[in-house]
Order: C-alpha cells, then sequence, then structure tokens
C-alpha cells in the first residue's frame, strides 16, 4: 500500500490532470484515497488484541447482506449519483433499453435526420451513412436487463440487483472451494461489501455489475463438476458474453479451461470448447446483423470497423501513446477502491498459483485481463475503481480467501485486523468516496437540467466546450423531448440549411449554463461564448431565430 501511495505522488509529477479523465482522477480522487488508506491500515495494526474470533454466516446473514447491498445501491443511485447517467457508456445502455421497451431492436429515425444524425450525438452507436434507425454498438444483454425490470418502472434496479447476485454467488463459490470452513465465507463478503467499486458501480448503468454477478455465477456452476451445471454455465456464458462488448466474459473462462486440460477432463473441456464456439460465433454475427436494420439501403457499404476484429485490430493500430501511464493510474485506481485487505491478501494468495490449478486460473484471469486491456484500450475514461478488472474481482476475492488461509494466525490478530479495517473502511473511505462520486456526478446533472428548462427548438452545444461537454448532448430514442440536443461541430452547412428551413428557435449554449462542469474540472475560462458568436450569423442566415444562453 505504501507502494501504491509513492506511484500515485510520483506519477502526478508527470501525468498532468489535463491530460485526460484517468490523470484528473489520479490527482482529484486517487492518490488522496491511497494516502489515507495506508494512515487507516497503520492506525488499525495498533495494540491488536491477542484473541479474536469471527461469527459464523448463516443463510439469515447472507439474505441481509444481499438485501442490503440491493437496497444501498439503488438509493445511492438516486442520492450519490444524482440519478443521473453520466458517462456514454451508461447513456447508451439506457437509450438502447428505451429501444428494447418500446419493441424495437432498433430505433426508427424520422426521415429527416437520415442524413443529419451525427448532429445529434451517434458516438459509440453502430456507424451508418444513409440511417433509417439507430442503437448503440454494445450487445444487448444489460440493456435488455434494463428493458425488462423497466416494466415495472425501476430499470436502475438491475445494477443492485447484479450487486446483490454476485454477494450470493461469490458465497456459493466459497462454500464450493472450502465447504468446511465457515470463516472464509465472512472474509469473502466482507472483501465484497468493503469494495467502493463494487458498491460504486452497482449504483450505475454500467454493465460492469453484470459481468461480476454473471462471472461469479458461472464459476459457482463450474465447480459444481456435474453435466447439468456445465450446461447451465454454458447459458449463462451466452448472456455474460453479450452484455456489452464480447472480450471481458472470454478472458475471465479460458484459465478455467486449462484447469480442465491439467484434470484432462477431455468431455469437460469438449462440451465447454463446443458451446463457446458457437456463443462467440453467434455474437460475432450479431453486430453485421444490427448493421443492416440500422442502414437505410440495402446496397450501402458496410463500415470497416463494422466487426469486433475490425474495431480491435483498429485500437491496436491507433493506441494512446500516453497508454502505459493510463495503464499505472488504472490499477493505482483500482487499488484506492478496494477493501483495504483485499489487494495485500490477493498478492499472497496469487505466490500460491504453482500448487493449486484452481489459484494458478483465477490469478491468471486477472493477469490475462490487465495485459489484453493494456495492449487494446489502456484508457478507461470513467468509471469507479478499474472498470476493466470489474468482472475479475470475484477472482481477486477468491485468491484473498487463498492468502488468508496461509497465515499462521494462532493468535487471531490478523482476523481483529480484518474487522478494523472493515469498519474504518465503512466509516471513513466509502463516505469518502461517496462524496467524491457525487462532486463528479452532480455538475453534469445540474447542466442537464438547465438544458432541459431552455426554451427553445435546438440546443447547440460544442463537444469540446467543457470536459464530458460531449455526454450532455443526449437524445431521446424517439426525439420526442424538446428542445433536441445538437454537436456544434456537426452542423456542416446542409445540416444546418435543413434544420433552419423550418425557422426553428435554436439556443447555443455558453458559458454560464455550462459552468458547474468547468467548475468542477477547474479549467479556468473557456472561449465557448465567442465561438458561439462567430457561429450564430451562419444560422441566422440560413432562416434559425438564433439567441445564446449564457
Amino acid at each position: 500500500m505504501c507502494c501504491a501511495v509513492a506511484a500515485a505522488f510520483v506519477l502526478s509529477l508527470t501525468f498532468r490532470p489535463v491530460s485526460n479523465v484517468s490523470a484528473f482522477m489520479l490527482h482529484r480522487q486517487d492518490r488522496w484515497l491511497l494516502l489515507v488508506a495506508v494512515v487507516l491500515a497503520l492506525i488499525c495494526r495498533v495494540r491488536l488484541p491477542r484473541r479474536c474470533r469471527l461469527p459464523q454466516v448463516g443463510y439469515g446473514t447472507l439474505l441481509l447482506v444481499a438485501l442490503g447491498l440491493l437496497s444501498i445501491t439503488y438509493l445511492g443511485h438516486f442520492l450519490v449519483l444524482c440519478g443521473y447517467d453520466l458517462s456514454r457508456d451508461e447513456q447508451m445502455a439506457s437509450f438502447d433499453a428505451e429501444v428494447f421497451g418500446q419493441g424495437h431492436l432498433v430505433g426508427p429515425l424520422p426521415a429527416f435526420w437520415r442524413d443529419h444524425a451525427d448532429a445529434l450525438n451517434t458516438l459509440f452507436m453502430v456507424p451508418a451513412g444513409h440511417r433509417a434507425a439507430w442503437i448503440s454498438d454494445y450487445l444487448p444483454i444489460n440493456a435488455g436487463l434494463r428493458a425488462i425490470v423497466g416494466l415495472i418502472g425501476m430499470p436502475y434496479l438491475v445494477g443492485p440487483s447484479m450487486t446483490a447476485i454476485g454477494a450470493i454467488a461469490l458465497w456459493g463459490c466459497v462454500r464450493r472451494l472450502w465447504p468446511a470452513d465457515r470463516e472464509a465465507v465472512l472474509v469473502a463478503l466482507l472483501l465484497y461489501v468493503g469494495s467502493a467499486q463494487v458498491l460504486f458501480a452497482g449504483m450505475t448503468s454500467y454493465a460492469m455489475p453484470d459481468h461480476l454477478a454473471l462471472n461469479l455465477v458461472w464459476l459457482w456452476l463450474f465447480l459444481h463438476r456435474t453435466r447439468v451445471a456445465d450446461l447451465a454455465a454454458l447459458v449463462v456464458g451466452f448472456a455474460a458474453n453479450a452484455l456489452h462488448q464480447p472480450l471481458f466474459h472470454p478472458i475471465f473462462v479460458v484459465p478455467f479451461m486449462l484447469v480442465l486440460v491439467h484434470e484432462r477432463r477431455w468431455d469437460r473441456l469438449g462440451l465447454y470448447a463446443c458451446g463457446y464456439a458457437a456463443i462467440v460465433g453467434f455474437w460475432a454475427w450479431w453486430p453485421g446483423w444490427v448493421w443492416s436494420l440500422v442502414q437505410a439501403g440495402p446496397d450501402a457499404p458496410r463500415p470497416h470497423d463494422a466487426n469486433y476484429i475490425a474495431h480491435v485490430a483498429a485500437m491496436v493500430r491507433d493506441r494512446d501513446p500516453m497508454g502505459m501511464a493510463d495503464m499505472v493510474a488504472n490499477l493505482l485506481r483500482f487499488v484506492a477502491w478496494q477493501h483495504l485487505l483485499l489487494v495485500p491478501l490477493m498478492l499472497i494468495g496469487a505466490r500460491l498459483y504453482r500448487k493449486d490449478p484452481m489459484t494458478a486460473a483465477l490469478a491468471g484471469g486477472l493477469v490475462l485481463a490487465t495485459l489484453v486491456m493494456a495492449l487494446i484500450l489502456p484508457y478507461q475514461g470513467h468509471g469507479f475503481g478499474y472498470r476493466y478488472l470489474h468482472g475479475m474481482i470475484g477472482n481477486a476475492i477468491l485468491l484473498a480467501i487463498h492468502g488468508w488461509k496461509s497465515l499462521d494466525d494462532r493468535t487471531g490478530q490478523s482476523r481483529a485486523l480484518l474487522l478494523r479495517t472493515s469498519a474504518v473502511g465503512m466509516l471513513v473511505l466509502i463516505p469518502m468516496q461517496a462524496w467524491m462520486s457525487h462532486v463528479f456526478y452532480a455538475p453534469s446533472a445540474e447542466v442537464s437540467a438547465r438544458l432541459d428548462k431552455i426554451d427553445a427548438d435546438y440546443l447547440v452545444i460544442g463537444g469540446d466546450d467543457v470536459p464530458t461537454a460531449r455526454d450532455v448532448v443526449l437524445n431521446r430514442p424517439a426525439l420526442d423531448r424538446r428542445p433536441l440536443r445538437l454537436l456544434r461541430e456537426k452542423l456542416d452547412p446542409a445540416t444546418i440549411a435543413a434544420i433552419c428551413a423550418s425557422h426553428p428557435r435554436v439556443a447555443l449554449i455558453g458559458n454560464t449554463v455550462l459552468d458547474p462542469i468547468g467548475k468542477y474540472y477547474a479549467l479556468g475560462h473557456w472561449p465557448v461564448d465567442a465561438i458561439n458568436r462567430d457561429f450564430a450569423p451562419g444560422l441566422a442566415s440560413a432562416g434559425c431565430a438564433v439567441r445564446i444562453v449564457g
């Protein structure tokens, strides 16, 4: 932990906060969280009692933990995160869920917008030229779950539910691996509940809580070692592979297939190999089929990045030169948003990989995920902790249990330290992280609420006017909410002429409206108003009634 603090402060000397969101979060949040964590850990070590026992965890306790997680994360979405989808990933999950909830696979676009949709912000959507419809380029299961739960008017219950399911499945995995050890269950649940990454990601629309829960359910079934459980695991794998991106779940699964090789269980290995070949093949076909629904006209050329292989190849080819700094910042952020003892115990447990194939598989998943993401996408953008390792938090906790069991704790001091660090994490660190999360989400939520109240037909916002300004340009799939929000840099002459032909009221959004975001990032004065003054005459001459707001 001391090494993590030192690395965070050294990296912050060269990785300036204006570089990207990862650098900003390192400066604003993570280095201070790590410093406080080390101080708290040292305080917890003072005068440890000689005797300490851990209480047993029964079914009733497990149920209370699951219900507590569901309640806290659901309420946290509204109280901590302002009931707002900040990042484009979160927004696309809600966008797709609304489309699916209306009985469509893609959102039909009015004819007027088919050649001008980019002005509405099509970032992370299925690419197309002349569009008949729009939908995100993410796989559909996370949004589909949100659409189903949305039928009862509570789409934001998905993340909390998955967080609760993850706790139950973690309990099941621990009971399969250590059936006679009741203490291990409590240690696992304390590490899970004490992870701020688990808690705050569960408050969002991200697919990451789904990844963690379904990975743990898959592992629980895998550990049953029966044909029925293996078939059920393949059903879970079908859904897990299509939550968001098709890469995360296979990375989790591959190391466990090597366990089957080590055990010479060729029948199980063959079943999983055939099953995942079909799963991967189906979801590899899916994006091209969805593109055919989005594109208007059967003869349109298919974009080069309409399949995942080309998309991944492009990411590897166009790697960010700051990738190494991003990855170090990601891993430091992962440490900063976990239970105080998770990473130390995980590292102790990982040393046992030569003795136990299951330990090697758990550690291998973490290493493989880190290496793959460092190669193809080192920049994570927004997120609590390191979200590309979120589906592997179960691996980390189970490794930590291996580490815990390897301790020679005849005095019970490790048990006392676990209880103390769990308490200070929940009483000190998690409230700090809740405040940091709230002040991160609140400015964008405030700006979005201000935009909804402006009396205009269209709002024009520059994607780079302030950080995350592009993410504020969000419209409903049916385009039935006024004012519509448009990206200034996507308003070419043809689009301006088409929009202004009906003489609508257009508001150019300036500094005052966007000020809450600018103040959070402490960027000083941005020349948004001057840019708007230069842009307004072109709209006015095309027939729009233009005014500058702020």
